[in-house]
């Protein structure tokens, strides 16, 4: 389970939306091999700087040493739930913003399952081209204990695709902004199909509104991997008892 997080109440911003479906884009390549790299590099500001240790360790400086250190990531199954986030934009007229986050990690290979809770600072470029990463920092502060893997690919998947939607910057039949409802606060999403699934189902909740209401949808969803998101194939509206 995976969620953006912000003020109680209040309706999350259009770029915190963009933010976050960069986020979850970022996570969910590195977790399937099916992503096409050259596409993948559009989300990163061609002398973006992608560090450790806050700022201690440089691994990539350009598209690149970026590439370099794709290829270097090892090919262990992996996952990755963004179980905080915050956002902010600077004052200072960039037309920047600043995510946050804090994102359980694991990675499962023959020895069994291993893992962190990494801290990530991010600063993201809005332009009238689109939103790209230009910093990155990725600083482990705790060990992540949990002995059994949970899968997050789908997640992330679903959630690229529902942060895109609620912020307007693909295009849609304007169904599930609709289920959603309007002002949303919170995201979640349920999905635990394998990684490079062709098929899956993810319940999406949220909350919306002003009161606050509680949205549930079912999506039954087509992936081949590739493309940046995922295609809804059928939306399903659920009611609360």
């Amino acid at each position: 389970m995976s969620q953006a997080s912000t003020r109680v109440n209040a309706p999350m911003l259009s770029q915190h939306h963009v933010a976050l479906h960069l986020a979850h884009r970022w996570f969910a390549f590195l977790e399937a091999p099916e992503g096409d790299l050259d596409t993948h590099l559009q989300m990163f500001h061609p002398q973006v700087l992608l560090s450790g240790s806050r700022g201690i360790h440089l691994f990539a400086h350009d598209h690149e040493s970026l590439k370099a250190w794709f290829a270097a990531v090892p090919d262990e199954m992996s996952s990755h739930h963004i179980v905080h986030s915050t956002y902010l934009t600077p004052n200072d007229d960039s037309g920047e913003g600043l995510l946050n986050m804090v994102v359980a990690y694991q990675a499962r290979d023959d020895s069994g399952v291993h893992g962190s809770i990494i801290s990530y600072q991010t600063r993201i470029e809005f332009t009238a081209d689109g939103a790209r990463f230009i910093t990155l920092d990725k600083t482990p502060i705790l060990p992540n204990t949990k002995i059994e893997y949970e899968t997050s690919w789908s997640t992330n998947r679903v959630l690229a695709l529902v942060h895109a939607t609620l912020s307007g910057i693909t295009e849609s039949d304007g169904k599930l902004q609709a289920a959603l409802g309007d002002d949303v606060h919170q995201v979640f999403v349920h999905a635990t199909a394998p990684e490079a699934s062709s098929v899956y189902e993810a319940l999406v909740t949220c909350s919306s509104g002003n009161p606050t209401a509680t949205q549930v949808v079912r999506l039954k969803l087509m992936d081949d991997g590739k493309a940046t998101m995922p295609t809804i194939e059928q939306i399903e509206v659920l009611t609360l008892k």
